[in-house]
């Protein structure tokens, strides 16, 4: 099955889209620690929705039963022993619905990412064309959305905290209520780990992916859930009120987010900002030469600007985005 990610990233869409996949039997293989990269897709049994707190900070879990690849490539990395899903132009340069005759076999075996001077291997478990391959079942899954212990929770985070729980808003601590250092180290209302998916998505199959929306504060784009229904094709959105229990997959049509006014302003970090302004002042403002002085301050140990920061950002793109416009 195919999505068409561009009709989710419109702020004020309301698609509609329909599938008909195929379900998956269980799986005994250890649940695989999964992230989404914007334009691939799953499907599967979602069976909990959970906060969790530690020494690292606030969390959202959602665990995942019976899982299918429907578009994409999954790939492994074995360095921290997780599973990441690629879209194919990541990996091939094109995406399915811009060629002819793209197969799974095209798919790179390894595939290497440079962040900063940071090079990060990953070997290829399985990939996908939609409308021309099966699913194929990879297992369970569990993914954690959490944010940056310097600025809070990403946008993803408090959305799927707002559309998939019981609480619904209420699970998202108001930053207003709270002062900024206490807001960023505890966003989430209920972290007992208690399974907290509202009652009206149990027993359920959904297709998650990510699209990057635009933001209505900035002209930086932010990845943004999109949950639906296989069976349906609705939307999950958020519930008018906590106290509804059906018809609610449609969720709340003046706020399909599941976030208020999208994704908020983010400060931007003063080592960030220290190196968009050395840019400016060294004239570096084609990308190219952006992305080496970049890479080389991450590399420096001695340096405040560093890969997490950068990741939290938005990753190296919204960073060099900022540089040359």
């Amino acid at each position: 099955m195919s999505y068409n990610y561009g009709a989710y990233a419109s702020n004020d869409n309301d698609s509609t889209q329909t599938s008909d996949s195929s379900g998956s039997s269980g799986s005994s293989t250890p649940d695989k620690n999964l992230t989404m990269v914007p334009h691939a897709a799953i499907e599967g049994d979602l069976v909990k929705v959970f906060g969790n707190e530690n020494q690292f900070g606030q969390s959202l879990g959602l665990s995942w039963e019976n899982v299918e690849l429907v578009d994409g490539c999954l790939y492994y990395d074995p360095e921290k022993d997780k599973h990441k899903v690629f879209p194919w132009k990541d990996v091939v340069g094109i995406a399915p619905g811009e060629a002819d005759g793209l197969s799974a076999d095209d798919a790179n075996q390894y595939l290497v990412k440079n962040y900063g001077t940071t090079e990060k291997r990953y070997e290829l478990v399985e990939a996908v064309v939609p409308e021309q391959d099966e699913p194929v079942e990879i297992g369970n899954a569990i993914m954690w959305y959490s944010g940056s212990d310097e600025y809070g929770p990403k946008s993803a985070s408090r959305t799927l905290a707002k559309i998939l729980t019981r609480q619904g808003r209420d699970m998202v601590i108001d930053e207003e209520d709270s002062t900024a250092e206490r807001y960023i180290k505890g966003w989430l209302r209920d972290t007992s780990a208690s399974n907290v998916l509202r009652d009206d998505l149990e027993d359920r199959r959904f297709a998650f992916f990510e699209v990057k929306k635009q933001s209505n504060q900035s002209d930086r784009q932010y990845h943004h859930p999109i949950v639906v229904d296989t069976q349906t094709g609705a939307q999950v959105t958020v519930q008018n009120s906590t106290e509804e229990t059906t018809g609610t997959l449609g969720g709340d049509e003046n706020d399909e987010s599941g976030d208020e006014g999208g994704e908020k302003e983010v400060a931007v970090p003063e080592p960030i900002a220290d190196f968009i302004s050395t840019c400016d002042s060294l004239g570096f403002n084609d990308r190219d030469r952006a992305a080496t002085l970049l890479g080389d301050l991450i590399a420096d140990e001695g340096n405040d600007l560093t890969a997490d920061m950068v990741s939290d950002f938005g990753g190296e793109d919204a960073v060099l985005d900022e540089v040359a416009e």
